[in-house]
């Protein structure tokens, strides 16, 4: 008889593939790849190391923003943080699910003492940071270019509508847990009641720990270094889209970033491998439409942002993975584990 969970691990690989296929099929409808090549041989290599550089900056500057959020006192050690950072961020890279989210406290919990759902309050706080922050750039760019586009217009505004609706939400919430603490508890709690007893306590802790995150608001000194490494984490994740637009000698002003940002996450979450097929479809369209790309020049360009995206985070994790000695049922175990932690 076959298993239910390997029925269901099936069908997810099938789906998966199913979605990739067909994400890259269109995207690649109608180009030259031979143009295509041409496109990408011809890239500034200067411009394109630069861009992985900057890319790289992004995951130090989570590293620094991370350690702050865990314990503005005492916060872990550089290196376990920046390895389990590291390698979060890769194996969502290559897998086809925000593996990051769990990966992370659970390769923190098992090289420090700071606790598995502790981390994993934090990982929340840095998940409404980050969506602040690629909100408010968009909207931004939205505002600004708001009579700028003939074609796509309509879905300019409409973006920056449902933008201004979801970061008004996340105020919202984050200004009721902060002042509501032992409402917003009592209801988590009453969430948790459906969660499996011996997920309860986590539960709990989860939440805990990220409503105790927040009170770096009342620390001046932790804040401004929250702030500051947000700023810089952003500044990278921007200036490495414009850093590949010139190198394919293809230059459009800094705020593009801003705009192709924000509307390629909606891509990255469709559940591909490292958002292959659907993070290019999005890019494509939004250098076609808004920006008069023809089909081959986006192909090239929406592959370099990808290359310049994947490969620092690949790269670092993988060489951390080797340097610690671990093997993929390893990394497995600690990762399953990380509910015990």
């Amino acid at each position: 008889m076959v298993q239910p969970s390997r029925v269901r691990r099936v069908l997810q690989i099938t789906s998966v593939t199913v979605l990739t296929i067909l994400f890259l099929g269109l995207f690649l409808w109608n180009s030259n790849l031979r143009d295509v090549w041409r496109i990408m041989k011809a890239t500034s290599l200067l411009w394109f190391a630069g861009g992985l550089l900057i890319n790289f900056g992004a995951i130090v500057f989570r590293t620094v923003r991370w350690r702050v959020l865990l314990d503005f006192e005492h916060p872990p050690a550089f290196y376990p943080t920046f390895f389990a950072t590291a390698t979060g961020y890769m194996l969502s890279t290559v897998l086809p699910i925000r593996a990051s989210d769990v990966a992370r406290p659970a390769l923190l919990a098992r090289r420090t003492d700071v606790r598995f759902s502790t981390a994993l309050g934090t990982v929340l706080t840095e998940r409404v940071l980050d969506l602040i922050s690629i909100v408010s750039l968009f909207l931004i760019y939205c505002f600004t270019h708001w009579s700028t586009f003939n074609e796509g217009r309509a879905v300019l505004r409409g973006g920056a509508i449902g933008s201004s609706a979801v970061l008004g939400g996340l105020l919202v919430l984050i200004a009721g847990i902060f002042l509501f603490r032992d409402s917003f508890r009592r209801l988590h709690a009453a969430v948790g009641r459906i969660v499996p007893k011996r997920f309860r306590e986590a539960w709990m802790h989860f939440f805990d720990s990220f409503s105790r995150s927040l009170e770096v608001t009342r620390h001046p000194r932790a804040l401004a270094k929250v702030i500051l490494a947000t700023c810089g984490i952003w500044l990278c994740l921007t200036a490495q889209f414009w850093a590949v637009l010139i190198a394919a000698h293809r230059p459009l002003p800094f705020d593009t970033s801003f705009f192709i940002g924000g509307v390629t996450t909606v891509g990255i979450a469709i559940p591909t491998p490292g958002g292959v097929g659907g993070f290019h479809k999005v890019c494509q369209y939004v250098l076609t439409t808004f920006y008069r790309f023809d089909i081959d020049s986006s192909v090239a360009v929406a592959v370099l942002f990808h290359l310049v995206g994947t490969i620092p985070v690949v790269v670092t994790g993988l060489l951390l993975f080797l340097r610690e000695g671990l093997n993929w049922r390893q990394l497995t175990q600690e990762t399953s584990a990380a509910d015990e932690s």
